[in-house]
């Protein structure tokens, strides 16, 4: 579900400015506009549906350990019924944008795994005055695995929104993300963009850890020519974790270029460094002539430490009518996923959804992340995710829906690493003209 949070309720912000077209011009990657989908969301009405599907997962991982001490790793079957809501509508000076998605599943066997998704992506542009636009957005929801991140084309980029993600294990995860922005256009050429977001992520299971954050922006563009825009941003992150003692401050500065290469090919760069300030515990070795008093061999110290880390991203995507190309590089500072806290985080994304016909809608995702922790005494983290659907529409409003998707995740030296998959197959009804653009 991440992923079709990723992309509209951005594009619905710039959707809004380019109701006046003196402000038209490609948006810099620090206001969280990535592979958008400026004009394939053009056809994307407020549209409700319903599914039923058969689903298939593998490598299920619960917060647990067999009776010889090793993680569980469990094949399931099973049903799930989908309810939905996307699209967006407008009026004169403003655009609000909806995506919601709920299940509820029940497994054949292993009925421990019986539960319900339910994420929603909310956004809401305002254009308050000539050149004043107001920009609020939400992204909430829970999960127990982690493969919603591939279902759905997505609407804006989940790393803007901080949406979790690289689940080690098939837990139940909370989270909300509030994001306010302020965007003053001074001039046709120059405008500031101020912002925030307020973040709560929240794991049921108890050895994984949450977080509590805030976040503050800042940025200035300028608009050299019609189809480049040049830019400057900071930003500041603060990141309390539950269940742990720890927490981490972040200052980061970047440089931003933005180009319209054609009428539907955009690209866009961000480059800078963070400082990432932490403080936490980690294990360490006691001397073996204080072990021999004590008898212990290991304990725990406090650690404050200040790493430099790149800032980096780099988009490129190209809309045109019902077709999304994108792809997305991206480097920084990030949360961790609840065994790993502050970390460098690398990650490469690729989607493509095309409504092929009146018939046929078809998408495909993939990616690879990594973590490196910044404090924790952890092995590198590596995962890798891809996968395809396809949506047809068999008569009036009922449509034939199916998807697959795998994933690969390791701890480096460790012994550590699955290889999981998960595939449905089912109907939908959902009124409409063209195939449900569920991917």
């Amino acid at each position: 579900m991440r992923r079709l949070l990723w992309l509209s309720l951005l594009v619905w912000s710039a959707a809004a400015r380019g109701q006046l077209p003196e402000y038209e011009g490609p948006e810099i990657l620090s206001r969280g506009l990535g592979t958008g989908l400026a004009r394939g969301a053009e056809r994307i009405q407020l549209r409700p549906y319903v599914a039923v599907n058969g689903i298939y997962d593998s490598g299920m991982t619960p917060v647990s350990l067999d009776s010889q001490g090793r993680t569980v790793q469990e094949d399931v079957y099973g049903v799930e019924a989908n309810l939905g809501l996307l699209g967006y509508r407008t009026w004169r000076r403003t655009i609000l944008g909806v995506d919601y998605r709920g299940n509820v599943r029940h497994y054949t066997r292993h009925t421990y795994y019986d539960g319900s998704d339910q994420m929603l992506g909310l956004g809401l542009t305002h254009q308050a005055t000539r050149r004043l636009a107001i920009s609020l957005r939400e992204a909430a929801g829970t999960y127990a695995r982690d493969f919603a991140g591939l279902s759905a084309a997505g609407f804006y980029d989940p790393r803007f929104a901080n949406v979790p993600s690289n689940e080690l294990f098939d837990g139940r995860t909370y989270y909300t993300s509030s994001m306010a922005d302020l965007t003053f256009q001074k001039s046709s050429r120059l405008s500031f963009n101020f912002g925030g977001t307020g973040l709560l992520v929240r794991r049921r299971a108890r050895q994984l850890i949450g977080v509590t954050a805030g976040l503050a922006r800042a940025d200035m563009a300028y608009r050299v020519s019609r189809n480049q825009t040049l830019g400057i941003d900071y930003g500041y992150s603060h990141y309390a974790y539950t269940n742990a003692f720890g927490a981490s401050d972040i200052h980061s500065a970047a440089g931003d270029y933005a180009v319209l290469l054609s009428r539907n090919w955009r690209f866009g760069l961000r480059g800078g460094v963070a400082r990432v300030e932490t403080l936490g515990l980690r294990r360490v070795s006691i001397d073996p002539i204080i072990a021999a008093i004590i008898r212990q061999t290991v304990g725990v110290q406090v650690f404050h430490q200040i790493n430099y880390v790149p800032v980096g991203e780099a988009s490129l995507f190209r809309t045109v009518r019902r077709s999304t190309v994108s792809f997305m590089y991206q480097v920084g500072a990030d949360y961790g996923n609840g065994v790993y806290l502050t970390s460098k985080r690398q990650s490469a994304t690729a989607s493509l959804s095309f409504t092929a016909t009146k018939s046929w809608n078809i998408g495909f995702s993939g990616g690879y992340d990594t973590y490196s922790s910044l404090g924790q005494t952890l092995g590198k983290y590596e995962g890798y995710q891809g996968g395809g659907g396809f949506t047809y529409k068999l008569v009036r409003s009922f449509h034939l829906i199916g998807r697959f998707d795998a994933r690969h995740y390791e701890i480096l030296h460790t012994g550590f690493g699955r290889e999981t998959y998960r595939g449905t197959l089912g109907f939908a009804f959902s009124p409409g003209d063209f195939p449900l653009p569920l991917w």
